[in-house]
């Protein structure tokens, strides 16, 4: 392979990685419908992304902050998430040995043009978060999160073949603090607030088969949107007292807790732009979507090194996408604990009516995740899969 074709294909990568990243909301453009959540985490992604009746790690802070509750030690996480679909790293291959079509710029249309017909359909996906920390303790968490990088893409047939691109870029401080209602009496019920503020930067377009060929600067200044804000999550936690005896007591031994979340309280709109990528005024990103989560969880009887739980969530109620295959979240996760700082986790759920799978290990303060995942991407009218591997390797102690 050419030292030329070795810098064209990294020079796509860092296309559709980077310089791609600020910016986008392909709703507005119809392209997409999939739902975008502002943070996700491993874990929670391998049992479905059914995490808001669990909530009982540093990630509570972002999908139900009334966790922080019930946190009786410290932790802090710093981390480093990459996400990526299969298809990525074959497509911006293909892509770059059209562009090195010998022969007049018209030969090298035509070949992108052939490879975009053949790729019809297909998506493309990346999740990057270059370096991130959580510090949560008994009652309270923050966390810092300065670049959280979504790209989605998707080969469509407009009046030439193109390549439709998604791409968020979020910077996030949240701070959360959570307690219990004092005198309740017919079980435990926390609650818990997370103020969030989001700087968030998108771009919106439909590259065709033309500009793709032609290598141009495909991203302008002007074609930035960007715009920061401050929003809240509230959560509830519930786990009720159950009888000692009587056939209700037999639930006694998977210790049932019910959760649900308000996210977005406010609606930010974005109205605001910090004018870190575009100097002139610009159209807002989309508002955040007031939704509502809500979820349960049931724990297996622990037995010798194992123990785990059964989650089911119902998710983005009333976000103007929603549907109720988008809404069901459901995941299993299996413990084993040979030691405080030797232990890991399996899971498999159903995420957005797609499978998930993930295992976690923790060896001393090295912890490693890796999940692989289906989206819900597509058009209104042809949903599709966007299946991503993706990993999150922790400092944690």
């Amino acid at each position: 392979m050419s030292q030329r074709t070795i810098s064209r294909q990294a020079g796509l990568v860092f296309f559709l990685t980077i310089s791609l990243s600020p910016w986008v909301k392909a709703q507005d453009a119809g392209v997409s419908y999939r739902i975008h959540h502002q943070y996700v985490g491993t874990r929670p992604l391998g049992m479905g992304d059914a995490f808001v009746a669990v909530a009982n790690d540093y990630n509570a802070l972002l999908y139900n902050p009334a966790g922080l509750a019930r946190r009786e030690d410290g932790e802090m996480n710093l981390l480093i998430d990459v996400g990526i679909s299969k298809s990525l790293p074959d497509l911006t291959k293909e892509i770059s040995e059209a562009q090195d079509t010998q022969g007049s710029e018209s030969d090298k249309q035509q070949a992108m043009f052939d490879l975009l017909q053949k790729q019809y359909g297909k998506t493309i996906g990346l999740r990057l978060t270059p370096f991130s920390g959580f510090l949560v303790r008994p009652n309270w968490g923050i966390a810092v999160i300065p670049a959280d990088v979504t790209l989605e893409g998707s080969i469509h047939q407009g009046v030439g073949p193109s390549l439709n691109t998604t791409v968020y870029a979020d910077t996030t401080v949240a701070l959360g603090y959570g307690d219990d209602y004092k005198g309740f009496s017919n079980g435990r019920l926390s609650w818990g607030v997370t103020g969030k503020f989001i700087n968030r930067g998108y771009f919106s377009k439909s590259i065709n088969f033309i500009e793709l060929a032609s290598d141009s600067k495909l991203i302008q200044e002007s074609d930035m949107r960007e715009g920061f804000g401050v929003d809240a999550d509230l959560g509830l936690l519930y786990t009720p007292n159950l009888p000692d005896a009587g056939f209700l007591s037999l639930l006694r031994l998977t210790r049932p807790s019910f959760g649900l979340v308000v996210r977005n309280v406010a609606e930010t709109k974005f109205t605001t732009s910090s004018k870190l990528l575009n100097k002139e005024k610009t159209e807002p990103p989309e508002k955040l979507h007031r939704v509502v989560d809500v979820g349960t969880r049931w724990e297996y009887p622990s037995m010798w090194l194992f123990g785990g739980r059964g989650v089911m969530d119902f998710r983005d109620l009333m976000h103007p996408s929603i549907s109720l295959r988008k809404s069901l979240h459901l995941g299993l996760e299996f413990d084993w604990t040979v030691a405080s700082w030797w232990k890991g986790s399996y899971r498999v759920g159903l995420n957005q009516g797609y499978l998930t799978a993930g295992i976690s290990a923790l060896l001393g303060v090295f912890n490693l995740d890796a999940v692989t995942y289906g989206e819900d991407v597509g058009t209104y009218s042809t949903p599709a899969e966007n299946r991503m591997y993706a990993i999150r390797m922790n400092i944690n102690w």
